[in-house]
C-alpha cells in the first residue's frame, strides 16, 4: 500500500512541477507594468538578436548557440523567412524552424520569432521566388510616375492571404513542436512601410477618397484626450469629423496619406496576427524603424510603420498586435522609449546598440520587457556587456517584483548630463554620474522603508531625508551578488569606501584579465625584426550589486 502511495505522490509531484512549463506565454498587468508570464511567471528578455541571415542554414546557426549562452542572455531573436519555409507554394519546409527551437532550448535559451514575410525594412527581398515572380497576382507598389517596384503593395489581398496563410501554418507547428514553450514572442513582419507618400496603385488612389473606416473614428473619438499630439491636433483642427475622406477629416497634408497608408499596412499586419493566433495565441509585436529628424516626412523613414507619432493609427486597425516596438539606434534613448512606453502599449526593444546601460534603464525606469542588441553574435568577446548582462539576470526577481510601482527607477547618462535626483519614500536620492568618458548608469530599487537596492557603474549616490527636522543617514553599504533572489554579501563598504557613509560609489565589479601582447622590435645589426610576448594586465569593470541600510534620526 505505501509503494503505491508513493507513486501517486512522485505522480501529483512530477504533474505539478511541470505544469507551469506548459501554459502559453502570455502578457499580464502588475501594477502600472504589462509583463511578459513565461513558465507562469514574470520574465525580462535579456537578449539579443541575430544577424538578418544567421538563421538561414543550420550549418551557420548551430555554432552561435553556444556563444550566446556564454554572453548571459536568456533569450534570442532570431528570424524565419517566408522565401525558405513556403519554397514551393503548399509545401512547407520546418528545417530551419525546428533546428532554432531545438538549439535554443538545448542551451536553456528562450526564443522570439521574426517572420519575414512580404516585408523586411520595408523591402520584398524575403518573399518566395513563387510569389518574385508573378507580379499579376501578387502586385507591387507604384511609384508616381507608374513604375512598378520591387516591394509588394499592401493593398494586395492576394500577397495578404498567402502570406497569413503561411504564417498560420509556421504557429502551428510550433504549437505542435514546441513541447517545452521555447518559443514565447513572436513578430510579423519587419520594419514595415514604403519610401514615398503613398503607393499609386488604382487600388490605392479609389480607396483614399474614401471614408475614414468607421473603427478608426470610433478609436479617436474614445481616445480623444489621449491621442499622440500630430494626429490630435491635426483631426481637431478640421473640425473633428466623423465621416469623411482621409483628406477630409485629416487634412490635406502628407500626415493624411501617411495615416492612409499607416491603416493598410497595420491591417494587413493584423490579418496575420489573427489567422497565426487562431493556431497558437501567443503574443506578437511590431517593430519601427523610427523617424530620425523630427523634420523628416513620410517616406524618408518607411511610411506605414508603427512609428510613434501613428502609434495610435495601428491600436485602432491591429487589434490582435500586442504591442509597438521601436528601433533605437540613435543617441537620445530615453526620449524615444518614454515616446513607445504608454499605458496601453508596454516597452520592447527589439533592436538597439550592444550598451548595457541601455538595459538597466529600460528595465527599471520604463518596466520593459525585452532590450536586444542587434548581430548580438559580434559581441560574444566583449567582456563587459556579459558581465553587465550578468548582473541584470541577478537582478531580475527584483526588477520583476518591483516594476509597475512607485519603489523602482533607472538613470543612464546621456550627452553632457551630470545627475539624476528623485524620492523613494521618505529619501530624496541624488545620483551623480563619475565618469565623464565612460557608461554611468544604473538602478535603485526600495526593498523596505530603510532598505535599497543600488545597480549599475560609475555613479554615486547620496541619501537625504523628506522628514522635517529630521536628518538621513546612510547606516550600512554591503557589496554583494544575488543568488536564488537570496543577496549573499562579499565585503561590509566602510571607510574610504563609503567616505565613512556619507555616501555610495558605486565603483562596480572588477576583474583582472591578462592577454598576450606581441611586438615586433627591429635591432641594428640584424635585418629581420624579432617578436617578443608580454603579459599585460587589464581590469575590466562592470555593474555590481549594493545594499543599502539608511536610518533617520532628529
Amino acid at each position: 500500500m505505501k509503494s503505491k502511495i508513493s507513486i501517486l505522490l512522485i505522480i501529483v509531484f512530477t504533474v505539478c512541477a511541470n505544469v507551469n512549463s506548459q501554459v502559453t506565454p502570455y502578457l499580464s498587468k502588475n501594477g502600472k507594468a504589462t509583463q511578459l508570464m513565461v513558465d507562469g511567471k514574470p520574465f525580462l528578455m535579456i537578449c539579443g538578436e541575430l544577424h538578418n541571415s544567421s538563421s538561414s542554414t543550420v550549418r551557420y546557426l548551430t555554432p552561435l548557440f553556444p556563444k550566446l549562452q556564454s554572453m548571459n542572455l536568456n533569450s534570442v531573436i532570431a528570424s524565419v523567412s517566408w522565401e525558405q519555409f513556403e519554397p514551393t507554394e503548399g509545401k512547407y519546409d520546418f528545417t530551419l524552424l525546428e533546428s532554432l527551437i531545438d538549439n535554443a532550448e538545448k542551451h536553456k535559451l528562450k526564443l522570439c520569432l521574426i517572420w519575414f514575410g512580404s516585408w523586411k525594412n520595408g523591402e520584398s527581398s524575403y518573399i518566395p521566388l513563387w510569389v518574385k515572380k508573378d507580379t499579376k497576382r501578387f502586385f507591387r507598389v507604384k511609384k508616381q510616375n507608374g513604375q512598378n517596384i520591387e516591394t509588394i503593395s499592401p493593398f494586395c489581398d492576394e500577397a495578404m492571404k498567402a502570406d497569413a496563410k503561411a504564417f498560420a501554418v509556421m504557429m502551428k507547428h510550433i504549437r505542435e513542436y514546441d513541447k517545452n514553450k521555447t518559443v514565447i514572442i513572436i513578430q510579423p513582419e519587419n520594419e514595415v512601410g514604403i519610401f514615398q507618400d503613398i503607393d499609386y496603385n488604382d487600388i490605392a488612389l479609389k480607396k483614399i477618397e474614401k471614408e475614414v473606416p468607421t473603427q478608426l473614428i470610433s478609436y479617436l473619438q474614445q481616445n480623444k484626450t489621449n491621442l499622440e499630439e500630430e494626429l490630435k491636433s491635426l483631426w481637431t483642427n478640421s473640425g473633428s469629423k466623423t465621416k469623411g475622406s482621409w483628406k477630409e477629416v485629416f487634412g490635406d497634408n502628407p500626415q493624411a496619406k501617411a495615416y492612409f497608408m499607416t491603416w493598410q499596412y497595420a491591417s494587413y499586419i493584423n490579418e496575420l496576427a489573427t489567422m497565426g493566433k487562431k493556431e497558437y495565441p501567443l503574443p506578437m509585436f511590431v517593430n519601427a524603424w523610427i523617424v530620425q529628424k523630427p523634420e523628416d516626412l513620410p517616406g524618408i523613414y518607411p511610411n506605414g510603420g508603427p512609428v510613434s507619432k501613428v502609434m495610435d493609427i495601428y491600436k485602432a486597425a491591429a487589434k490582435n498586435i500586442d504591442i509597438l516596438s521601436p528601433d533605437i539606434y540613435l543617441p537620445n534613448f530615453k526620449k524615444i522609449v518614454a515616446m513607445y512606453h504608454r499605458t496601453d502599449n508596454p516597452l520592447l526593444i527589439p533592436e538597439s546598440t550592444l550598451d548595457a546601460g541601455r538595459a538597466f534603464y529600460a528595465f527599471a525606469q520604463h518596466s520593459a520587457i525585452c532590450y536586444a542588441p542587434f548581430g548580438i553574435e559580434d559581441g560574444a568577446n566583449n567582456i563587459v556587456f556579459r558581465n553587465a548582462y550578468g548582473v541584470l539576470n541577478e537582478l531580475m526577481p527584483l526588477i520583476t517584483k518591483y516594476q509597475g510601482t512607485d519603489k523602482i527607477v533607472g538613470m543612464l547618462k546621456e550627452g553632457d548630463e551630470t545627475e539624476y535626483n528623485v524620492t523613494l519614500g521618505n529619501f530624496n536620492i541624488r545620483v551623480t554620474y563619475e565618469r565623464k568618458n565612460e557608461p554611468c548608469y544604473g538602478m535603485i530599487i526600495q526593498t523596505d522603508e530603510n532598505e535599497f537596492f543600488v545597480a549599475g557603474m560609475n555613479i554615486r549616490v547620496t541619501f537625504a531625508t523628506t522628514m522635517k527636522n529630521r536628518i538621513g543617514y546612510i547606516g550600512q553599504v554591503w557589496e554583494g551578488e544575488l543568488k536564488d533572489n537570496d543577496f549573499v554579501p562579499i565585503r561590509l563598504l566602510n571607510g574610504d569606501e563609503t567616505f565613512h557613509n556619507a555616501t555610495l560609489r558605486v565603483f562596480g565589479r572588477q576583474q583582472l584579465t591578462s592577454q598576450i601582447d606581441e611586438k615586433s622590435v627591429e635591432t641594428s645589426n640584424s635585418p629581420q625584426p624579432y617578436f617578443y610576448s608580454a603579459n599585460i594586465n587589464k581590469i575590466i569593470t562592470s555593474p555590481g550589486i549594493y545594499k543599502v541600510i539608511t536610518y533617520v534620526r532628529d
